[in-house]
């Protein structure tokens, strides 16, 4: 794959759920992305309990978007996976295949409601851990329980990875939640980033004001774990250990 920035959080398939309402939608985020340095994407519907992803025609549609993006960029990589939300059932649905991982890897992408209580999320992380999975807690800056710096670290400690997105560390320094955000980049807590784009009039992909930003406050290798090598692992299925491996 050309060397770029590799986006693993993305809900660009058309039509299955709050993202990309077409095809010609999914594209054109694509094209914004491209433009600001993407050069690749894992697509990540959210996960639906009462629809696998064969029901949902997600391996059809992005084989077909793939198909579409290639003439258009032929460097360009699409990758599938799901935003799956925790619930007790989902290491067994990810087994069954009721659910998807990151780009047919170990890695889960990984959410929680943003009220979820510590002892909750950490529980719901181990048991995907102890499943055989490497759980990617999405946009870790929505949780208030994490909030709490001590838990950031706990969760590092156990081996597990933080994704942020990007448009969180844009704004005015004097907003508390961009300091906070911008804070736990430069002390090393999250381990990659995505867009979380879903339609050109909403939520948009919107990296550059980030990337200006992490180009003068963290090192060249940082940011390069962050938007490039650190996703790479994912689609190359590379493992960090984690509690049960250790």
């Amino acid at each position: 794959m050309r060397k770029g920035i590799i986006d693993i959080h993305a809900h660009i398939l058309p039509g299955v759920d709050d993202g990309a309402r077409d095809m010609g939608e999914a594209l054109e985020m694509i094209r914004m992305a491209a433009a600001q340095g993407v050069t690749g994407i894992i697509a990540t519907p959210h996960y639906s309990k009462r629809k696998g992803p064969k029901e949902q025609n997600l391996f059809c549609l992005v084989r077909e978007l793939e198909q579409r993006v290639k003439e258009r960029y032929p460097w360009f990589e699409v990758s599938l996976g799901q935003e799956t939300y925790y619930h007790d059932g989902l290491a067994e649905h990810l087994k069954e295949e009721r659910a998807l991982t990151l780009a047919e890897s170990r890695y889960v992408l990984t959410e929680f409601d943003p009220g979820v209580s510590y002892g909750t999320l950490l529980g719901g992380l181990r048991k995907l851990s102890h499943s055989g999975y490497q759980p990617v807690l999405a946009h870790a800056e929505r949780y208030r329980c994490l909030r709490d710096e001590k838990n950031l670290a706990d969760l590092r400690g156990c081996g597990y990875w933080l994704q942020m997105n990007y448009e969180s560390l844009e704004g005015p320094w004097y907003k508390a939640d961009v300091r906070w955000c911008r804070r736990q980049i430069e002390e090393g807590r999250i381990q990659v980033l995505g867009s979380d784009m879903h339609r050109t009039d909403w939520r948009a992909p919107r990296l550059e004001g980030a990337l200006d930003w992490l180009e003068n406050h963290v090192s060249q290798k940082q940011l390069r774990s962050l938007t490039w090598e650190n996703p790479l692992k994912i689609l190359e299925k590379q493992y960090e250990g984690n509690e049960k491996r250790d």
